[in-house]
């Protein structure tokens, strides 16, 4: 192996010129790649992020409910009207992708702000939720437990702080960013299980509200399946679920979201085309290389050089080669991620949408498969041309016939 690697450098050295061509193209498609892999995967992280800040495509009430629609957010107002939990798990709608419970109490007297000041509480499930989370500009560095809270922009306490709601500890487990929503604003966010808890404490004209029994919510933020239209999905929950009120939010970032999917698709099949297309200029290639150097691959047969090793020797100076460029292709990739920091970064922040890059293990990971698959395309584009080659008498190759 140690020879056919010497022979392969030798063999690339003493024709400088061939092979920089060869790693400059493959350099090009490794770097458009793992750039364009590497973006694509941030992009759709961020817009993931961006969309679900804009909340959810509808919202699911009981009939009569108050809701309040903005241009950033679907929200439900506090009201007596419940839902059963489990509505959509039995429902089980095609045209609904997600569907987040939520139970909102508007409460007096809580200690919460000032003494007669009312509260929003506002219960979530972690495991179903795409609308609160995603507004997280600060939080405790661990999952969320029971007991905690998140607090709305416009209630200030320290992260890890205690805050008493009627008179039972609660620990601040993060605060959200400014949305423009009163009830997102001064509300306090926590788990199902975490307000129900605070079910006795609440003390109403007609006892604590319905919506804190378990089971029960005040309405579901609903995100449509992929490819779904809002016509479909109103229409199949209106005709499925009874009692319940659709309101319908932007339509708009329903279309861009399906629609974003739809392109990150086409970019990543283009990238396969690119690469596909790079394995056929590669085996184009070695079969001129291959006719050139007839001569030599001839007098290396002669001289006792089995089949194998010629085809190893080929490959292995495909694979230095195209290598050595999807290397290369990675390092002008990092260059041009430099440049979009400064620019695509730049406007996705102006327009609200957080950009989120691939954190290092996973860029590393999109480097290094870049390069193996370079070198994939190096073995398997000089592999037909050193096949066809090895099997041909040495007198043949020697004498340049064929």
């Amino acid at each position: 192996m140690r020879l056919l690697a010497s022979l392969a450098l030798q063999n690339l050295a003493r024709r400088k010129a061939r092979s920089f061509l060869l790693m400059a193209a493959v350099a090009l498609a490794s770097g458009v790649v793992f750039t364009g892999a590497t973006l694509m995967r941030s992009i759709d992280s961020s817009m993931a992020v961006g969309f679900t800040r804009l909340g959810a495509d509808m919202m699911v009430v009981p009939e009569g409910a108050l809701t309040n629609i903005t241009a950033a957010l679907l929200t439900v107002e506090p009201t007596d009207l419940v839902l059963d939990q489990d509505l959509f798990a039995k429902a089980n709608l095609t045209s609904v992708g997600r569907a987040a419970p939520q139970k909102i109490a508007r409460v007096e007297h809580s200690g919460i702000g000032g003494h007669h000041e009312s509260a929003d509480l506002i219960g979530f499930d972690p495991a179903l939720d795409f609308t609160v989370r995603p507004w997280l500009v600060e939080r405790l560095g661990r999952d969320m437990r029971a007991g905690d809270v998140i607090l709305g922009a416009g209630r200030a306490a320290a992260l890890g702080s205690e805050l008493l709601i009627f008179g039972k500890a609660h620990t601040v487990y993060g605060r959200l960013g400014k949305t423009g929503v009163g009830t997102h604003e001064r509300g306090v966010f926590m788990s199902f299980d975490t307000l129900e808890a605070l079910a006795g404490l609440v003390h109403g004209p007609n006892g604590p509200p319905a919506v804190l029994q378990k089971g029960k919510v005040s309405g579901f933020l609903v995100e449509l399946a992929p490819g779904a239209t809002p016509l479909q999905a109103r229409f199949a929950i209106l005709s499925t679920l009874k009692d319940v009120k659709v309101v319908t939010g932007d339509s708009t970032m329903s279309g861009i979201r399906q629609g974003l999917a739809a392109l990150l698709n086409g970019i990543l099949a283009l990238m396969v085309l690119m690469f596909a297309s790079t394995a056929l200029m590669v085996s184009v290639l070695f079969s001129a290389i291959v006719t050139e150097r007839r001569g030599e691959l001839g007098l290396l047969k002669a001289i006792g050089a089995r089949r194998g090793q010629i085809v190893g020797m080929m490959v292995t100076e495909a694979v230095i080669a195209t290598g050595a460029g999807g290397a290369l292709g990675v390092v002008l990739g990092v260059l041009v991620m430099r440049l979009y920091e400064r620019s695509l970064v730049y406007y996705l922040e102006n327009i609200g949408v957080p950009f989120v890059w691939l954190d290092g293990p996973r860029i590393v990971v999109v480097a290094v498969l870049a390069i193996v698959m370079a070198s994939i395309i190096g073995a398997l584009g000089s592999f037909y041309p050193a096949w066809r080659a090895s099997r041909r008498d040495p007198y043949d190759l020697v004498r340049g016939e064929g």
